[in-house]
């Protein structure tokens, strides 16, 4: 609600432009959000006096998930070899286009391991296809390469490369290599979950919430699509702090946040704002479909939450918005909160375990 943070609640007259529809019975849709997965760092080999530690200044790492790009089967054949007796779980393609194909297929891979000249797209080419998609980081590659031209090392390293070994190479060296690349880059990729994530939730946090609405905003004005955006807010949470304790209150805001990835389409992205509040940003949504996720988010709050201290019944209410690029050339996303906002707060008014969206041309609707 806007009292919570620290501005004066807006006091909306009954005529205020709200869509209220009718109850639904919305269809499961089964559309879960793929939230990734990390390994846990082997806790063992750090512990001093732990039976089997090695007492080593080395941490063990985790086998990783590797796609090797080679136009030579023999080539596919040795790396596949002597990666997966390191433990490695290893896929293979015939050259950089097939190699993006199988990628796409399985988004769990963490690094790529490309010759550098191959037929069709070669490493140069999915470096620069990766970097335009955005997904070096998420996608690093190690490109591998007979040509002992430092030219060629330059431009793919320039061109994003993590690493790049030449040909032939010698087995432990590239069993290494690729075991401090995974470290790297996991450690990276904690370090921006640290930033960008609420570490009780596991959700985008408000900075990335706001950065990705403007994004959003800004591709909905090009593209011509509609943008929804949703503003949750858990009723009468304070009880539940209050009654059961603030640990307790913490696993009722974790199932809430699963609920919500549940329901929400793979496009969505799910932030926490802030205490008992979360948003929903809604690409391609319109007024109808985003009334339909706010009652299927709703509607997964009925059921009560399991914690240590039983069964905890909490409902949601909700307020939407939607921004029509077609009605409004001027996206602003502090306008589009504060409808949303609006809308939340009607839907506390009116009772709670409820869903308001707003619409800037239309009279209340009871």
């Amino acid at each position: 609600m806007s009292g919570a943070r620290g501005v004066a609640p807006v006091v909306t007259p009954r005529k205020q432009n709200i869509i209220r529809l009718p109850g639904l019975t919305i269809a499961s849709q089964g559309k879960a959000w793929d939230t990734g997965w990390d390994d846990p760092a082997a806790l063992d080999d750090l512990l001093p006096g732990k039976k089997g530690s090695r007492q080593t200044s080395q941490v063990r790492q985790p086998p990783g998930r590797l796609l090797v790009i080679d136009d030579s089967k023999t080539a596919r054949e040795d790396l596949i070899s002597l990666l997966e007796n390191k433990g490695h779980s290893v896929l293979t393609a015939k050259n950089g286009l097939e190699g993006l194909r199988v990628l796409d297929r399985h988004p769990e891979i963490e690094l790529l391991l490309c010759d550098l000249v191959m037929p069709v797209l070669d490493g140069l080419g999915v470096l620069k296809m990766l970097a335009g998609r955005g997904d070096l980081r998420r996608h690093p590659v190690m490109i591998l390469s007979s040509l002992d031209e430092m030219q060629g090392v330059v431009s793919c390293l320039t061109a994003g490369a993590m690493d790049f070994v030449r040909k032939p190479f010698f087995p432990e060296e590239m069993a290494l290599r690729v075991r401090n690349t995974l470290a790297l880059t996991r450690t990276l990729n904690n370090l921006s979950s640290l930033a960008h994530r609420d570490p009780l939730t596991g959700l985008f946090n408000h900075r990335v919430f706001v950065e990705m609405l403007q994004r959003e905003l800004s591709r909905s004005r090009r593209s011509g699509a509609p943008l929804g955006l949703l503003f949750a807010d858990l009723d009468r949470f304070k009880l539940v702090n209050d009654r059961y304790g603030h640990l307790v209150g913490d696993e009722v805001l974790k199932e809430f946040s699963r609920r919500v990835q549940q329901e929400a389409r793979r496009s969505d992205l799910v932030a926490r704002y802030g205490g008992e509040e979360f948003t929903v940003v809604a690409p391609e949504a319109d007024w109808s479909g985003l009334y339909t996720l706010a009652q299927r988010i709703r509607q997964a709050m009925e059921e009560p939450c399991a914690t240590s201290a039983g069964p905890v019944m909490v409902t949601v209410s909700i307020g939407g918005a939607v921004y029509d690029p077609s009605q409004d050339q001027n996206p602003d996303h502090n306008r589009l909160l504060s409808q949303a906002d609006r809308a939340l707060y009607i839907a506390k008014d009116a009772g709670r375990n409820r869903v308001e969206i707003s619409q800037n041309d239309l009279p209340l609707l009871n």
